[in-house]
């Protein structure tokens, strides 16, 4: 099995250059489908950026949430290899004291509403059933990155299925943060490894993201590697996706 988390970078064309979402589209769906990953966790997926993905990676079903208020702006969304695994369910929450209430925030953080999308997943050949926890942390406060994290495992918590639990996406958080801490003392990261995540097409070097799973799930875990790939000063993103492989 391969899971990835690929923070996609929103379609800033103006600001983004030759590395601006239509220039990358192609050339990253390309790299999915040859790849050919079970789930894919996407962060800062817009309604635009979703109906190309659903058109170039067409054995995928692609389920997430927009994150404002009215259901629009910036969202997470989860790719589900339709071969491999089936989607058995599906639930998001506003990372905020009113979960439920759409676009809701703590007082102290950006104004980006931030979401947890959590999906169900069985993998057809194995029989296992994992939960998927897909998140973006607020990019400004240390303390709202922590209100954050600790609402989704409240979150996860409240599943008590037994189904294996993991954990993705862009935690804006260094290794040495006190977010990173706090899930260190609850699951096992699995890009321990990985040096970096964020590299702005190549200008800076940065670790903020991560795959987390129980114990269990890590024993199993036989590779983590992130996609790199870079042609002619154009990347995938602005982050690396990393991907982790599991045995079935």
């Amino acid at each position: 099995m391969k899971i990835v988390t690929f923070n996609i970078r929103c379609l800033y064309c103006g600001k983004d250059g030759i590395n601006s979402f239509v220039h990358r589209a192609v050339m990253l769906c390309d790299k999915i489908n040859a790849e050919k990953p079970d789930v894919v966790g996407f962060q800062e997926i817009t309604a635009d950026i979703l109906s190309v993905l659903e058109k170039l990676l067409p054995d995928y079903l692609l389920v997430g949430q927009l994150r404002g208020a009215d259901y629009n702006g910036e969202g997470l969304y989860t790719a589900i290899r339709k071969e491999s695994v089936s989607l058995l369910g599906l639930e998001t929450v506003w990372l905020s004291p009113t979960p439920y209430v759409p676009g809701s925030r703590f007082e102290n953080q950006s104004d980006c509403p931030r979401i947890c999308v959590a999906t169900k997943l069985l993998f057809k050949e194995s029989g296992r059933v994992m939960r998927v926890f897909n998140i973006h942390l607020d990019h400004i406060s240390e303390e709202a990155r922590m209100l954050g994290i600790k609402a989704a495992f409240e979150f996860a918590d409240g599943f008590k299925d037994g189904a294996e639990t993991v954990f993705l996406g862009d935690f804006n958080a260094k290794p040495d943060s006190d977010t990173v801490a706090y899930c260190n003392a609850r699951l096992v990261d699995l890009t321990k490894k990985i040096e970096v995540s964020f590299h702005g097409y190549g200008k800076t070097a940065v670790k903020i993201d991560y795959i987390y799973t129980s114990e269990e799930v890590a024993a199993g875990v036989t590779d983590v590697y992130a996609w790199t790939d870079e042609k002619h000063g154009i990347y995938l993103s602005d982050h690396y996706p990393i991907c982790a492989v599991m045995g079935e």
